[in-house]
């Protein structure tokens, strides 16, 4: 009886050990994300490349709200951006959309309200003639 529950209460601490653990390393995982996604709101010129002050555009899958780091990649303020933050410097830094801008305000989309009113109806003809 007593071998049976030491067996249970080690098969216990073993399994709160192997899922404590892979606990802590998913956490650990998604600390480490430092990907972002934005557009370039500030740039800073440094002697072997610039300061780039990212906003963030898409956050989903753990992504950085907003970032700041160095770059020797030549980009412009305004421009879509996909970069990977390694410390103070991007270590990956890809420009997406040259050119990009956040619109300020909603696109309005003009709607055509059609109903039955304003459907005209053909009719088909009876009779034609060709004549030559």
């Amino acid at each position: 009886m007593l071998l049976m529950l030491l067996r249970s209460l080690s098969l216990f601490i073993l399994l709160f050990l192997v899922a404590g653990c892979t606990a802590a390393k998913n956490h650990t995982e998604i600390a480490k994300n430092s990907y972002i996604k934005g557009i370039v709101t500030s740039i800073s010129k440094v002697n072997s490349g610039y300061v780039y002050t990212i906003e963030s555009t898409d956050t989903s899958n753990g992504k950085l709200i907003s970032a700041q780091g160095f770059s020797s990649k030549p980009c412009n303020v305004g421009e879509l951006v996909y970069a990977r933050l390694n410390g103070a410097k991007f270590d990956y830094f890809a420009v997406l959309v040259t050119g990009f801008e956040r619109a300020q305000e909603p696109v309005i989309i003009k709607k055509h309200h059609r109903t039955k009113q304003n459907l005209t109806v053909d009719s088909v003809p009876v009779v034609e003639s060709i004549e030559f």
